[in-house]
C-alpha cells in the first residue's frame, strides 16, 4: 500500500470529484478557528496530529469521511446524541498504551452458566469495568462513529502518536489498529485517503 501524505489541496480536489456524483453526503462543517482549536488543545494538554489538524482547520471541523463521517473536535455519541467527550475520555497527554490490538482473553470474554438474573448483571458489571477500564483509552480520542457503538480512535500521546484505530469493544471485538495491506498502523492521512481513493473508484465503477 502507498504511504500517503495528507495534503489539503489533494483531499479538496478528490472531495470536489465526488460531489459531482454525491453532492448530499459529501458535506462539511466550516473550518476551525485555529485560535479555538489552540485553546482547545492547550486545555487538553496535546498538539493534535498534524494530519488531523490541518483536517480541522482547511477542510472542515467535522463531516465528510470514512463511515459516518468525521466527528467535530470534542464531540461524540456517546450520550446517544451528539456533545462533548470530556467526561469519557481519559487523560489524553498520557502515552496511548497498545502497540498492537488489544483485548481481554476470550474465556473472560466468554459468560458462564448463570444461577440467576443477578449473577448475570453482577458478572457484566464486572467484564465492564475491565473492558472499559479509563487507562485503556490514555492518550486517544473518538473521531468516527462506525456504527452499532464501534468508532474510530485517534492516538494523540505516545508512541502511535497520529495513528487511527478501532474501538470494538462493544461487540467484543477489543481495541486494534486500522491497517494497511501490508500490515502498517494507518495514520490519520492514511486512513482519510484511502478512504477517498475508495469512494472514487466504487463511483467510477457505477457509472
Amino acid at each position: 500500500m502507498i504511504a500517503f501524505v495528507f495534503h489539503p489541496t489533494i483531499a479538496r480536489a478528490l472531495v470536489a470529484r465526488l460531489r459531482e456524483s454525491d453532492p448530499a453526503h459529501l458535506v462539511f462543517e466550516a473550518p476551525i478557528q485555529e485560535p479555538d482549536l489552540i485553546v482547545w488543545e492547550r486545555a487538553h494538554g496535546i498538539e493534535l496530529p498534524v494530519d488531523y489538524r490541518t483536517y480541522l482547520l482547511e477542510l472542515g471541523n467535522g463531516g465528510a469521511g470514512p463511515f459516518y463521517g468525521i466527528w467535530p473536535l470534542g464531540l461524540w455519541d456517546g450520550a446517544g446524541a451528539r456533545g462533548s467527550f470530556d467526561d469519557a475520555i481519559s487523560d489524553l497527554s498520557a502515552p496511548f498504551p497498545h502497540r498492537e490490538a488489544w483485548n481481554l482473553p476470550a474465556d473472560r470474554l466468554d459468560p458462564p452458566d448463570f444461577e440467576d438474573d443477578d449473577e448475570a448483571d453482577a458478572w457484566q458489571e464486572a467484564l465492564d469495568a475491565d473492558l472499559y477500564e479509563p487507562s485503556l483509552m490514555n492518550g486517544a480520542f473518538w473521531i468516527c462513529d462506525q456504527g452499532c457503538a464501534l468508532r474510530t480512535i485517534l492516538v494523540v500521546s505516545g508512541p502511535e502518536r497520529g495513528t487511527v484505530w478501532a474501538d470494538l469493544r462493544a461487540t467484543g471485538g477489543g481495541i486494534v489498529p486500522h491497517t494497511g495491506s501490508d500490515g502498517h498502523h494507518l495514520t490519520f492521512g492514511d486512513w482519510y485517503l484511502t478512504w477517498l481513493e475508495q469512494a472514487m473508484r466504487e463511483t467510477s465503477q457505477t457509472r
